[in-house]
């Protein structure tokens, strides 16, 4: 897989609040990307770690994020599911997405700033 220009990465930047034993969907693009890394980073933290992936042999959600709530990534898609939400849910969520286009490979991040709110 050859990147031909690694400078044209892709920045997406949202913000996303949901209610506390509740449920969030998180997207990673319109499209599905041929591989994608989903990574969640508490507040106050650097420490970004794995919460699901698809490397092209279909989806995976890392036994880790199960203190988020309950995980699942939409059939077809890159899309992350959040059901019974806990408070340690509140971050950054970070969606890294490779697409093979007839140009070359192309990478977009998108970053998702979650709240977890009471009821």
């Amino acid at each position: 897989l050859e990147i031909f220009d690694p400078e044209e990465v892709e920045y997406i930047r949202s913000n996303a609040t949901a209610t506390l034993g509740g449920s969030v969907t998180l997207d990673c693009g319109s499209v599905m990307p041929a591989i994608y890394i989903w990574g969640f980073t508490k507040p106050g933290t650097d420490n970004n770690v794995a919460v699901a992936h698809n490397y092209g042999q279909g989806p995976k959600v890392q036994s880790q994020s199960s203190s988020l709530g309950s995980i699942k990534l939409q059939v077809n898609t890159s899309t992350l599911v959040i059901e019974e939400l806990q408070k340690e849910a509140t971050g950054m969520y970070t969606c890294q997405a490779l697409y093979d286009t007839d140009k070359g490979a192309r990478i977009t991040f998108y970053f998702t700033r979650l709240e977890v709110e009471d009821e």
